[in-house]
């Protein structure tokens, strides 16, 4: 007898005949991975997809900013190329001259009027492809969609779309946003393969280039397929035209392309190291902050034993993982935060009166986010609970705790129900009594005569 899955998608999926020689084993690694891989194949085109994304994004949701919710932890979190484009583009340094000259040609092209969206493809094609020094030709036959372009790079497990590029002839045409469009392109070929799910899913994120054109503009986006789909904006909608000073503007513009250039042969050059895999390792799909040393210079491995716990939070996601040093053959649980700004001190301040879970690590990343590890308490969260009332024992720990951080200078700025851990104490020679611990030390900061300073 088949048991029902817990997941209502699920059975309307299997229905579908969707699950058809997928090994449902994949099921039980990751759930919330498999679901996403689902949504993409049960979505519509994109271009479909695209003009009707309201009833999209609420049937088969992926990781845009559209509505603001689904917006994603920063994928710069599962793969440094996108940190590494951040780098380039904000260094001193100037692109090669004869890479202004061509973004000048591009400026040029760009800025024309065009009957449609194909004459401006054949007119600026050319000019992106030199810039990138890649062919971006269409996919090849056998997909159930057409982006305009994709840079294709042939590697051991498989052909890897290294970049999409969709187009409008102007900003509105098509009834689409290239944008959205993109992403959703970026979604359909990572599940539209030979089999059910190709090889590159099971090895790694699938870090990818989205390249939306809208007119004389240009976007550049970061993809990944981590436990989502999530396409973020690397940069800001860059204009091409009616710039007074173009030889300025061809500078900037091709800093930028050269930037992408570089990191698509970074993304050739890890894709060409990997092992095709037929059963997908969490460890491939999960953040590259893997390591980190205590303060008596040993080292600690962390190894993620599941999903964001925070999807729905835009900037920020959390980890279960296990840390354990080589001397260590258990280690400990451990939740992993990744967040804009933190005040590890707050944190500290609390944690030594156990009135915060044990802090083990906090530090500030390349890529400006800040990575914080701790202890993983055993417990509920006070809105999860749904208790409408605290023991009197849990209340007091709250008190103590809000009076330790104004006794040192510091306001939480965040006391609210999903920030108190209800949890358990144990008492010398008395058993345990119900208490409580604050979390997520994101809004702490010193209280000042003007006011509070958070950074």
């Amino acid at each position: 007898m088949s048991r029902a899955h817990p997941h209502k998608w699920y059975d309307e999926l299997l229905a579908g005949d969707l699950l058809a020689e997928y090994d449902l084993a994949l099921w039980e690694l990751d759930p919330d991975r498999q679901q996403a891989f689902m949504h993409g194949k049960a979505a519509l085109t994109p271009s479909e997809a695209a003009k009707h994304i309201t009833s999209e994004q609420r049937k088969h949701p992926m990781a845009i900013g559209r509505p603001f919710e689904p917006t994603g932890p920063p994928i710069s979190i599962y793969h440094t190329v996108f940190s590494k484009f951040k780098t380039l583009i904000e260094a001193p340094n100037a692109a090669p001259p004869e890479d202004v000259v061509t973004a000048f040609h591009l400026i040029q092209a760009a800025a024309k009027v065009y009957l449609n969206e194909n004459a401006r493809l054949r007119s600026i094609r050319p000019l992106l492809e030199t810039l990138l020094k890649r062919q971006m030709p269409r996919l090849p036959a056998g997909y159930s969609f057409d982006p305009d372009d994709v840079a294709l790079y042939d590697a051991p497990v498989g052909s890897v779309p290294l970049l999409v590029m969709e187009a409008k002839n102007e900003i509105g045409a098509g009834g689409s946003d290239p944008d959205i469009q993109g992403a959703f392109s970026f979604r359909k070929m990572r599940v539209e393969e030979d089999s059910p799910i190709s090889e590159v899913p099971n090895v790694c994120c699938c870090p990818s280039f989205v390249l939306p054109v809208a007119g004389p503009h240009i976007t550049i986006h970061g993809a990944i397929f981590a436990d989502q789909f999530i396409v973020q904006p690397l940069t800001e909608t860059l204009g091409l035209a009616n710039f007074p000073n173009p030889f300025e503007r061809s500078q900037y513009i091709a800093k930028i392309m050269v930037a992408l250039r570089h990191c698509l042969e970074a993304l050739e050059k890890f894709y060409s190291g990997l092992t095709p895999a037929h059963i997908p390792q969490r460890a491939n799909f999960s953040p590259i902050f893997r390591e980190y040393y205590v303060r008596d210079g040993k080292k600690v491995a962390l190894t993620y034993t599941g999903p964001n716990l925070l999807p729905d939070r835009a900037g920020q996601a959390m980890f279960n993982a296990r840390a354990k040093r080589l001397d260590d053959e258990e280690g400990i649980s451990v939740k992993v935060k990744f967040t804009p700004q933190y005040r590890e001190a707050a944190h500290a301040l609390l944690a030594a009166r156990d009135l915060a879970p044990r802090l083990h690590h906090c530090e500030k990343l390349k890529d400006g986010w800040t990575v914080v590890v701790m202890d993983s308490v055993d417990g509920r969260d006070m809105e999860s609970a749904k208790q409408s009332s605290l023991p009197e024992s849990a209340l007091e720990d709250i008190e103590n705790a809000i009076h330790a951080l104004h006794g040192a200078g510091w306001v939480f700025g965040d006391l609210r129900p999903p920030n108190i851990m209800l949890c358990e104490r144990d008492i010398a020679g008395s058993g345990t009594r119900k208490g409580a611990m604050l979390v997520d030390f994101d809004w702490a900061g010193m209280k000042t005569s003007n006011g509070i300073l958070r950074h």
